[in-house]
C-alpha cells in the first residue's frame, strides 16, 4: 500500500496538465499513488491522463461524469489507498521535495496540520511570488488560534500546501461539500484543523499555484456566492480566538458586500427585480446581521451603516415585512 495517496481534480487542463504529472512525478518521495479524478474532460486531459498511467505504475485514472470540483475530491478520497492524503489542482506543479517535506512534517508533529509556503507563478510572465506568514523566520509549531491571521495573509487557506492524515478523514467522516461552487475547501480545513492541536509552519515554498489568466468567481457575479462565503464564515468561526475576533467581522462584512456589489453590478445580466430580490436576502440574512452589527468603524462607517439600513428596507419592501429591527445603526 502507497504512504500517500495524491488527488488530483481534472478538468479540461490538457494544456496545463504536463507541467503539472511531471512535476508529481519528480518529487524526492516516490513511494505514492497518483490518483487523477477526471470529471467530464472534454479537452483531451483524460486520454491524456492515459497515457501517463499506461507507462508509471503509480498512475491511476478514475473517470466521472461532470460533477464538480468537490465530488471528484470525495472520490479521490473513497479510491485512496495511502496513510496520507494530499492534493494538486491540474493547472498548478510542486517542487521536488513537496511530498517529501509534508510527510516529515506530520511524522514528527502527528497531532497537527502541516502547512508549507507556496509561490504565485504568472504563466504569462513566468514570475514568481512567494506567499509567506509575516514575520516568520523558521518552521515552528502555531498555535491553531493563529488559524486566522494565517488564513487573511493567504498562508493557510490551500488543500495544496498540507497534509492529511487519511485514518483522521476517515475516522471522522469528514468529505467535501458538494453544494458549495467556491470555497469547500477552506470549509473541508476547517472542520478538519479542529480535530488538530495545532499548526506546523514550513516556511519553505514547495507549491506554484499558476495563474493562468482565468476569469475567478471573486471578479463575477455567481448566484451562490453569499451562500459559499456564509459556509466558510461558520465553518471558519469556532476556530477563532478572541483576540481576532473583530477582524473576523470586518473581513466577513468586506467579502458580503462583495456579493451586493456584484450582484448589483451592471454586468450582471439579471432583472432588477432579481438583482433586488437577492440584495435583500443576504441582507435579511441572520448571519449578515450578526456581522452587520458588529463591524467596526473602518469597514463600516456611520454613514455607509445607515445606507445599508435603508437598502434593507428598499430591498425587503416589495417581498417581505420582515423586520430591520435587528439590524441597527452603531453611534
Amino acid at each position: 500500500m502507497p504512504e500517500i495517496s495524491i488527488i488530483v481534480p481534472v478538468y479540461n487542463t490538457r494544456k496545463y496538465l504536463p507541467r503539472c504529472l511531471d512535476s508529481l512525478l519528480s518529487q524526492t518521495f516516490t513511494d505514492f499513488e497518483l490518483l487523477l479524478i477526471d470529471d467530464g474532460s472534454t479537452d483531451g486531459s483524460a486520454e491524456l491522463c492515459e497515457s501517463y498511467a499506461a507507462r508509471d505504475s503509480r498512475v491511476r485514472l478514475v473517470r466521472s461524469e461532470r460533477l464538480g470540483v468537490g465530488f471528484a475530491r470525495n472520490l479521490g478520497l473513497k479510491e485512496a489507498k495511502g496513510d496520507y492524503i494530499m492534493f494538486c489542482d491540474s493547472d498548478d506543479f510542486t517542487e521536488p521535495e513537496w511530498a517529501q517535506t509534508l510527510l516529515d512534517a506530520v511524522k514528527a508533529h502527528p497531532s497537527s496540520l502541516p502547512n508549507c509556503d507556496y509561490a504565485e507563478y504568472s504563466s504569462r510572465t513566468g514570475q514568481r511570488e512567494l506567499v509567506t506568514l509575516k514575520g516568520a523566520t523558521r518552521d515552528q509549531l502555531v498555535d491553531k488560534s493563529r488559524y486566522f491571521p494565517m488564513a487573511m495573509c493567504g498562508a493557510a487557506s490551500h488543500l495544496w500546501t498540507r497534509i492529511f492524515s487519511a485514518e483522521v478523514i476517515k475516522n471522522n467522516d469528514l468529505s467535501f461539500r458538494t453544494d458549495m461552487i467556491q470555497g469547500e475547501d477552506i470549509v473541508f480545513i476547517a472542520e478538519y484543523l479542529m480535530l488538530c492541536d495545532s499548526i506546523y509552519y514550513i516556511r519553505k515554498s514547495l507549491y506554484n499555484w499558476a495563474d493562468n489568466g482565468a476569469v475567478t468567481l471573486s471578479r463575477a457575479y455567481c448566484p451562490h456566492c453569499f451562500e459559499d462565503l456564509k459556509a466558510i464564515c461558520l465553518a471558519r468561526r469556532p476556530l477563532i480566538d478572541k483576540s481576532y475576533t473583530q477582524d473576523f467581522y470586518n473581513d466577513a462584512f468586506k467579502r458580503f458586500m462583495k456579493c451586493i456589489q456584484l450582484a448589483e453590478d451592471k454586468q450582471n445580466a439579471e432583472s432588477e427585480s432579481d438583482k433586488r430580490a437577492y440584495c435583500a436576502k443576504i441582507l435579511l440574512d441572520p448571519i449578515f446581521r450578526e456581522v452587520f452589527n458588529n463591524a467596526d468603524e473602518r469597514v463600516c462607517p456611520r454613514e455607509k451603516r445607515l445606507a445599508l439600513i435603508k437598502k434593507t428596507v428598499i430591498c425587503a419592501a416589495p417581498q417581505s415585512k420582515k423586520s430591520t429591527e435587528n439590524i441597527e445603526p452603531k453611534s
